[in-house]
């Protein structure tokens, strides 16, 4: 195995209970999201879907940051 390789940094890291600022982006951006989606057509499974699918997106695009 490559030496260089063992003590690289992992590309993508976990979120953990103690990185507020990155939950407050996820979490606004799914609530605004949501809000937007069910405003714009009264569904709530909708809105939740989107909502989810946007928390998921914005989750993996934070791992990589």
């Amino acid at each position: 195995m490559d030496r260089g390789l063992k003590n690289s940094h992992p590309r993508y890291r976990r979120l953990r209970p103690d990185d507020w600022v990155e939950w407050l982006i996820v979490g606004l951006l799914f609530a605004v999201s949501s809000v937007g989606v069910f405003v714009l057509t009264s569904s709530v499974m909708s809105a939740l879907f989107v909502g989810v699918l946007v928390w998921l997106v914005s989750v993996g695009v934070v791992a990589i940051l």
